[in-house]
């Protein structure tokens, strides 16, 4: 499978290619994200934006430590706007964008980690 999200090699050497260590990572990451983001949905459907900028801002690290820099300037673009209370459709446009992609994401994080 061709990854379209993550970066094998950038999870590989911030695990510094510790083949147990990017399991278990792989593992917490496959778990805790389906979490974050339902917390995030949960705020965007509120409209509440310092909820949603709070966590966007904490979803973005784990996008970074596994290559998904794309999914990570999303998320900065919904913390950027939650921050200045940008219009509802505006938020809802890139929430719509994240939740489409956090799909694949999961998706090849499972897979990679399959592969291991």
């Amino acid at each position: 499978m061709l990854y379209k999200l993550i970066k094998p090699s950038i999870i590989q050497e911030n695990l510094m290619h510790n083949a147990e260590l990017v399991l278990q990572f792989l593992d917490l990451y496959r778990d805790q994200i389906p979490k974050d983001i339902q917390v995030l949905k949960d705020a965007v459907l509120a409209g509440t934006y310092s909820a949603i900028a709070n966590q966007a801002h904490h979803i973005k690290p784990t996008m970074e430590y596994i290559g998904a820099h794309a999914l990570r300037e999303k998320l900065q673009q919904l913390e950027n706007g939650a921050k200045t209370e940008v219009k509802t459709a505006e938020i809802l446009a890139i929430w719509t964008d994240i939740e489409k992609e956090i799909h694949i994401l999961l998706l090849e994080i499972s897979d990679y980690r399959n592969k291991l």
